[in-house]
């Protein structure tokens, strides 16, 4: 098995985890007063309810398969595959409901796994650098944190409701692709040995942004149903995540021609139509959908 293919294989499984511990910290977060959005004391609420607890372990679960697959492969090919966990969350949140998969759900479904399988044969990603410039980490640091302060305050404006979970969403998966590039340079690192990593700035940036970037996320989940949040983390995570890597490592596609690189092009547009549409789905949107995200 090549290393590209077993890092699809990696993310998928991190993809799966990701959406049962968005399912599961949703229902939780849901369940939780507004004034505790972007407080401390939410993760500390929240770390007392057992659901939500195991959601965490889901989470971890997905982090170490991410970061198995940065180890082998490169964060344009692990980004836009973690876009499976919308694909995921959909079904997995219609356990134990009324509501199930339609057609519609489908077909969407189908075309984001054609989308990723397209955009993996054909479009080649790769690459072996995770070392950057000083600058060029500066520069992506303040570009992503201009970026969630900007959408964490527009949401706090917005008051709590679909419209603070989508900008929070937004503003989590910003961190979280600076994560991913964080993650891809400090697993590096450990080839080295683990204490010689800790001689470098890297794994102690992505624990802070990490920390960040999960009061972010709960205050999402808190705000509203997961279809207003996770949307907007599952693709902004994956496509800003795929700049970072091409930015900072000088990750390169392999397609080459003109066809090539139209096909190419053509699934990731087909990629985001099909997350769009699933975000879209009266599955999630209708009452049934709010229930079933909710816990209620």
């Amino acid at each position: 098995m090549s290393d590209t293919a077993l890092a699809v294989l990696l993310a998928l499984g991190g993809g799966l985890c990701y959406a049962t511990a968005a399912v599961l910290q949703q229902r939780a977060a849901a369940e939780q007063p507004s004034e505790l959005a972007l407080s401390p004391r939410l993760i500390v609420r929240l770390a007392r309810r057992p659901l939500w607890l195991l959601g965490i372990g889901f989470d971890i679960a997905a982090y170490a398969l991410e970061a198995a697959a940065l180890g082998v492969g490169s964060v344009v090919v692990v980004g836009p595959v973690l876009v499976s966990s919308l694909l995921f969350a959909i079904p997995l949140a219609t356990v134990g409901q009324r509501a199930k998969v339609t057609r519609r759900e489908m077909s969407a479904a189908a075309l984001v796994v054609v989308g990723l399988s397209v955009f993996v044969t054909v479009g080649d990603p790769h690459g072996a650098s995770s070392t950057a410039t000083v600058a060029g980490w500066v520069l992506a640091g303040a570009f992503v944190a201009v970026v969630a302060a900007a959408a964490v305050v527009f949401g706090r404006r917005a008051g709590a409701g679909p419209e603070r979970a989508l900008l929070f969403g937004l503003a989590t998966g910003a961190l979280y692709a600076l994560t991913a590039v964080l993650t891809k340079a400090t697993v590096d690192l450990f080839d080295h040995g683990v204490l010689d990593s800790l001689g470098h700035w890297q794994p102690y940036v992505l624990v802070a942004v990490s920390i960040i970037g999960l009061v972010i996320n709960q205050s999402a989940f808190q705000a509203g149903h997961l279809a207003a949040s996770l949307p907007a983390i599952a693709v902004t995570n994956p496509v800003l995540a795929s700049v970072l890597g091409v930015v900072l490592f000088d990750e390169r596609f392999g397609a080459s021609g003109g066809l090539a690189v139209v096909v190419t092009a053509l699934a990731v547009v087909a990629m985001i139509i099909g997350t769009l549409r699933l975000a879209r789905s009266p599955l999630v949107t209708s009452a049934h959908g709010a229930d079933a995200f909710s816990g209620k």
